[in-house]
């Protein structure tokens, strides 16, 4: 099989399933035409540094519009979340989380993260980034799916960061606590999984109180895979300080003219109300049908869940025979069907789906995942 007919192969498989992935999304038709664009050749490289006793700026010609580009996203990104600075250059969340704890913290620092367990993200346990920057972090004291703030501010040690962020998504932060316990530390934010609602003033409306936030801008945030960071003011300077060459070189013109895009389409767009309401009509849905979910009675104030079966890779493996996926770890996000049109009056059709998958009724799952496609549309 040659690539063209995979790719052909795998467009039409995706166009009969149920994405329910939160680590996936899709993007704006008009943000897809622009990775392709004459952008996707490019380069721009600012280096603003001598070579052979000449002062140069860019390290490549024909950058007039590279660098407008940059600029004009970058202020998209900063009226869009409301912050002092952007850096629209890292290539990846994970790229981004890189830039931010390599330029602000130091080796020996120490800080506070959600631990796995409960949610958190695999790349700040010690073995990861701790590992690579000489840092030291410390779980932070969990109840359940939520931060033990009491617990918090009995911590006596000190702390130059916190991070906040997980990968199972389900509860925004007490930022205000954070900050009362841990007054000279870093709050840092990694949103990879609810950029797109905080970025329509949805789910954590305080969250600019952290002083960076960061993260993947494919997930919950509609746009092309990379990455992306805000914040305060007074750390831009920090924070982009010699990321060239430190974290990248190539930042990708062509993902950085679709971000634009999608950071566009936000501004005219509901998204995260609809996301944060699709995902409280599903669970409700759900319920009704008694399908096991973790996190009862609370379940979800963001757009993701978590299913809560013994054996969920069989569950997983059962619904992608239903022509719906799941991941591996259970996780569901409407992320993707928000953006596909469909609203609260659907989530009944998405649980008649999921109940059926779960139970291995496969024929009649496709049929209601036919149904259910033929009312997306793409954005």
């Amino acid at each position: 099989m040659n690539i063209s007919e995979i790719i052909k192969k795998q467009e039409m498989f995706r166009n009969r399933v149920l994405p329910l992935q939160p680590s996936e999304n899709t993007i704006p038709r008009k943000a897809l035409r622009a990775i392709s664009s004459d952008f996707e050749q490019r380069y721009s490289l600012i280096i603003n540094s001598d070579y052979r006793n000449q002062r140069i700026r860019n390290a490549y010609a024909g950058t007039r519009y590279s660098e407008e580009l940059v600029e004009a996203v970058e202020k998209l990104a900063m009226s869009v979340f409301r912050t002092g600075f952007a850096d629209v250059r890292p290539i990846s969340g994970h790229i981004a989380a890189i830039q931010v704890i390599g330029n602000l913290m130091k080796r020996g620092d120490r800080f506070l993260y959600v631990p796995v367990e409960s949610g958190g993200y695999d790349g700040y346990t010690p073995q990861y980034l701790p590992s690579i920057f000489g840092i030291r972090g410390e779980k932070m004291p969990m109840k359940g799916w939520k931060i033990d703030y009491e617990k918090m501010h009995r911590l006596k040690d000190r702390f130059e960061a916190v991070i906040l962020g997980a990968s199972i998504f389900l509860h925004p932060y007490r930022i205000a606590e954070v900050r009362e316990a841990f007054p000279s530390a870093l709050v840092l934010y990694d949103a990879s999984h609810a950029l797109g609602l905080l970025a329509n003033g949805e789910f954590q409306p305080d969250f600019n109180k952290a002083d960076v936030i960061y993260g993947s801008t494919h997930k919950n945030f509609p746009g092309p895979q990379g990455g992306i960071i805000v914040g305060r003011r007074e750390l831009e300077d920090k924070v982009k300080n010699d990321a060239i060459w430190k974290y990248y070189d190539n930042f990708h013109l062509s993902r950085v003219s679709s971000l634009g895009i999608s950071l566009e389409y936000l501004q005219g767009h509901d998204y995260g109300r609809r996301c944060i309401r699709n995902s409280r009509a599903l669970v409700k849905n759900l319920r009704e049908r008694n399908v096991k979910m973790a996190n009862e009675p609370e379940v979800t104030e963001s757009a993701m869940f978590l299913l809560d079966y013994e054996d969920i890779p069989l569950i997983s493996r059962r619904l992608e025979k239903s022509n719906i996926l799941v991941d591996n770890i259970g996780r569901i996000g409407v992320n993707e069907v928000t953006m596909l049109g469909l609203g609260e009056e659907h989530m009944e059709l998405v649980a008649d789906a999921l109940h059926l998958g779960i139970n291995s009724k496969y024929t009649e799952a496709r049929r209601k995942v036919e149904k259910i496609r033929s009312l997306m549309k793409k954005p």
